[in-house]
């Protein structure tokens, strides 16, 4: 992967061909049940992802006999019967003001998610100032190395708001600081690391400042040699394992930090996906999305043509749905952390 793709900053999260218009082909539904399947799934099949379930198939039920069907016909008139009897002797109906339904379906939420306008609303209000005043710089939404998904990872794992989380991880990996790899914070010192947590108005900037210290020095002092694709060798390329090593080896990096840094890691390292850790399960049944990691997995696969992302190759294809998942992952945890679910599901129902 070439330095120029790592360090890119685009205005969307990690990659310009993850974010289109979605305005899909018009196809006709004779012309969709013509080609019979979509991405080899049955329409039915379709149907049952797009709401959400992907439990057992659903028995087949049989066509009604004819006595079925006059049984069917006598309770319902005798329904009917009761009801209009009922009605007689009813109270006054209470006459309740009108309300539209802005549900959105879980397709509209995952389309809606995966645009430009859904990360506008996920960012926190400094953040879009910062953006509007400082112009190109690296956000959380941009895409970082997985050194650099690790430093964020100790930063928001300790016991500071979200908001004031991501102001410390842009004011640390921009300049006039620039700390983005193990090297430039060892030749920063700890000094410099102490002063950009304070330029950044964090809370425990003592301890957050040791634990970066603590980090780079782990990084570039053992086996690794400023290289984290080094301990995924070393560990074989073993979920676990590496998640036994990182913890052993980086002191501040508890339980916390490493699904932090999992859930973000894992369309680079694809030994562990797909993956969703508990408290983004809570933020995607918020919105109506899968919260199991296959079943959101499923739904990205199945959709993925729908969604107008363009062809490619086969790994290429597999890399930007992982990216997509992940995608998924940050925006809904993003809008639960700054209180706009409403608001994603909302604008999803509009499309």
């Amino acid at each position: 992967m070439s330095a120029a793709y790592m360090h890119c900053n685009n205005h969307i999260f990690w990659h310009a061909d993850l974010t289109n218009s979605y305005v899909p082909p018009k196809r006709s539904r004779a012309a969709e049940r013509r080609y019979g399947v979509r991405n080899g799934l049955e329409e039915k099949e379709v149907k049952k992802v797009d709401s959400g379930y992907l439990g057992k198939e659903d028995d087949e039920k049989d066509e009604p006999t004819a006595s079925d069907k006059g049984r069917r016909s006598t309770m319902l008139e005798e329904a009917n019967k009761a009801t209009r009897l009922s009605r007689l002797i009813a109270s006054p109906r209470i006459s309740l003001p009108p309300r539209p339904d802005l549900k959105a379906s879980p397709t509209q939420v995952l389309k809606f998610l995966l645009s430009d306008a859904a990360l506008e609303i996920c960012r926190p209000a400094d953040e879009v100032s910062d953006l509007s005043d400082r112009g190109d710089i690296i956000t959380y939404s941009s895409l970082i190395t997985p050194f650099e998904e690790l430093l964020c990872a100790v930063i928001l794992s300790r016991p500071i708001s979200h908001h004031l989380g991501l102001r410390t991880i842009r004011t640390l990996l921009n300049p006039p600081y620039s700390l983005r790899d193990p090297v430039a914070i060892k030749t920063a010192g700890p000094e410099k690391v102490l002063e950009a947590l304070e330029a950044a108005l964090t809370q425990h900037k003592g301890k957050i400042a040791d634990e970066i210290t603590l980090l780079a020095d782990a990084v570039s002092s053992n086996e690794w040699h400023n290289d984290l694709e080094r301990l995924r060798t070393l560990a074989k390329k073993g979920a676990e394992a590496e998640r036994e090593v990182l913890r052993r080896s980086i002191k501040g990096l508890g339980k916390t930090g490493l699904e932090i840094f999992y859930r973000r890691v894992q369309w680079q390292w694809e030994e562990a996906y797909p993956l969703i850790d508990q408290r983004t399960q809570q933020a995607l049944e918020k919105m109506g999305l899968p919260r199991r990691a296959e079943g959101l997995e499923r739904m990205i696969e199945v959709r993925w043509r729908d969604l107008g992302f363009e062809k490619g190759s086969e790994r290429d294809v597999e890399e930007r749905r992982r990216r997509a998942f992940v995608v998924l992952l940050e925006r809904a945890m993003g809008a639960d952390l700054e209180g706009k679910v409403d608001e994603i599901v909302e604008e999803a129902a509009m499309l």
